[in-house]
């Protein structure tokens, strides 16, 4: 950010201040990105980007198509994902905007092993090192998975023997209040799940859940973050733009 930008004439000074403080931080993308090719949850379509006109086809502009699920690539889970509007399961767009906004916590999970949980215990210890989590925080596990992601040949592995959350740590994560659970794997839940239980216990009490989340790894345990999905109307998710915001050295 310039600092042509923060003394530009006329700016009001509460927008000046915004853009100070922002001046102090580097902006880091959690975002994968959405090309063919990409993995997705195998009864999902996979994403698609046909040219639709083009220069090339004597057309005035240039512009694709885009197919895909709402759950491709690094998104949200609403809900409506798992809990049936009847039951109380809002939708994407019925979510407020500051849902999408507030600070990020980062739990390092990748001792743990292949289809392995991260429990209760390792959320509070945590929490005995940082500090306690607070009502509105989002908590993210960084297992390392998104190291598959970016080439061909390691995608296969991101569809197998992903971790996930126990029951214990979900159950916790209810009581502390979150507004957002993440990892930067496929789901949630490990691999071997057959009940979806932190999809059950989190979107039941109006969590939204964040999967295939990239680079967490390079984020200290506390940061702020913007998780911005599309309002799709009576949408289970929505694929997403995320970015972290990290105090500069």
């Amino acid at each position: 950010m310039s600092s042509t930008m923060l003394s530009e004439p006329g700016t009001p000074a509460a927008v000046t201040a915004l853009l100070n403080q922002f001046a102090a931080f580097r902006a880091i993308d959690l975002t994968h990105r959405m090309e063919p090719g990409m993995p997705t949850w195998p009864t999902h379509p996979a994403f698609r980007h046909p040219l639709l006109e083009s220069y090339a086809q004597g057309d005035v502009s240039c512009h694709y198509g885009i197919t895909c699920g709402e759950h491709t690539g690094t998104h949200l889970d609403a809900p409506r994902h798992f809990i049936d509007a009847a039951a109380g399961g809002w939708s994407i767009d019925e979510a407020l905007i500051d849902q999408f906004l507030g600070r990020i916590l980062v739990i390092d999970g990748t001792a743990i092993a292949p289809d392995g949980v991260l429990g209760a215990a390792d959320v509070e210890a945590w929490e005995a090192a940082h500090g306690a989590i607070a009502a509105g925080d989002a908590v993210f596990i960084h297992f390392g998975w998104d190291r598959f992601w970016s080439t061909p040949a390691t995608h296969d592995a991101v569809l197998a023997d992903w971790p996930g959350l126990s029951v214990e740590a979900c159950a916790l994560l209810v009581a502390r209040k979150i507004r957002l659970a993440g990892s930067d794997c496929l789901s949630l839940d490990r691999f071997s799940s057959v009940d979806y239980p932190a999809h059950r216990a989190l979107l039941g009490n109006g969590i939204m859940i964040g999967e295939n989340f990239a680079s967490l790894g390079e984020l200290p345990p506390i940061c702020f973050g913007a998780i911005m999905p599309l309002p799709i109307a009576q949408g289970s998710g929505s694929p997403v733009r995320a970015i972290a915001f990290v105090p500069r050295d």
